[in-house]
């Protein structure tokens, strides 16, 4: 690859990770904690995905739904927010707002 190339490449890769902050499928937070979950494209790019939703450039459950999605999310975070009425109204907010479940 060309040193243009490279630059091109690495320019991408930047703002891919400044644009998206957590997985564009389920919501998991990229932070300094959580970078190790970001998951690889086929070409070995990082993925606007994590390692839980996606795996060799490939949905692990393609045939899965926003609603879905939301219905994993909810016990998780029932236990962060104390009720699950509020768990679920915070996750169909994140999931719908994510590249993957825009229509």
């Amino acid at each position: 690859m060309s040193v243009r190339g490279q630059i091109i490449y690495l320019a991408e890769e930047v703002y891919k990770l400044e644009r998206y902050s957590q997985c564009q499928s389920c919501g998991m937070t990229f932070d300094k904690e959580h970078k190790k979950f970001i998951a690889k494209e086929k070409n070995g790019s990082d993925s606007i995905y994590c390692t839980y939703c996606y795996q060799d450039g490939e949905f692990i459950e393609p045939n899965s739904t926003m609603e879905d999605m939301i219905e994993v999310a909810v016990p998780h975070f029932t236990e962060k927010l104390g009720n699950e009425e509020a768990a679920r109204k915070y996750m169909t907010k994140v999931v719908s707002g994510l590249s993957r479940w825009k229509k």
